[in-house]
């Protein structure tokens, strides 16, 4: 390991080095991962191998797995990430029902259950109604600034020039 200054090495990075009994090169490992059929870049392998990586997305995991031969929940748990293996979320039938746009927010929703709080970022509660500082700034919404009797003007419609719009 690494003094204690340095950038130390990821549990998940030491998992991978150590799966990697024949040790070969990050290009060769996204070599294999692209003739098994998973997109993985040299570069991704390369940064996972050093340490020097992200939180990382299920599709990295399941290629690491598949062509170092661990077991994907034993990535999982070096990620520092759930390692139950589970079969993929599948709504109800009434989930059938939705919009498009729904199912869009229903998606993001659940990406957003997946995704870390941002590191170093403060969890703040948020005011109660009998606190002070909900007290301190009312809901009130501000009002418009008010015209002098017979000066009000109606909104101009925006108009389009003759060059405007055009490229070139």
């Amino acid at each position: 390991m690494l003094a204690d200054g340095d950038t130390a090495m990821t549990a998940l990075s030491q998992t991978l080095i150590e799966a990697n009994v024949e040790n070969i090169s990050a290009r060769l490992i996204a070599r294999r991962a692209k003739d098994a059929g998973f997109t993985l870049n040299h570069d991704t392998v390369a940064r996972y191998l050093r340490g020097d990586h992200g939180r990382p997305d299920e599709p990295t995991l399941v290629a690491f797995s598949a062509i170092l031969g661990v077991p994907l929940a034993t990535l999982r748990s070096a990620a520092d990430l759930p390692s139950e293996l589970v079969e993929p979320y599948v709504p109800p039938a009434e989930a059938s029902r939705l919009s498009r746009r729904q199912r869009k927010a229903v998606d993001e929703i659940i990406r957003s259950m997946l995704e870390p709080a941002a590191q170093g970022a403060e969890v703040t509660a948020l005011p109660t109604r009998g606190s002070a500082s909900a007290k301190a700034s009312p809901k009130t919404p501000a009002k418009a600034p008010t015209k002098a009797a017979g000066t009000a003007t109606r909104p101009k419609a925006a108009r389009r020039g003759r060059n405007e719009g055009s490229a070139g």
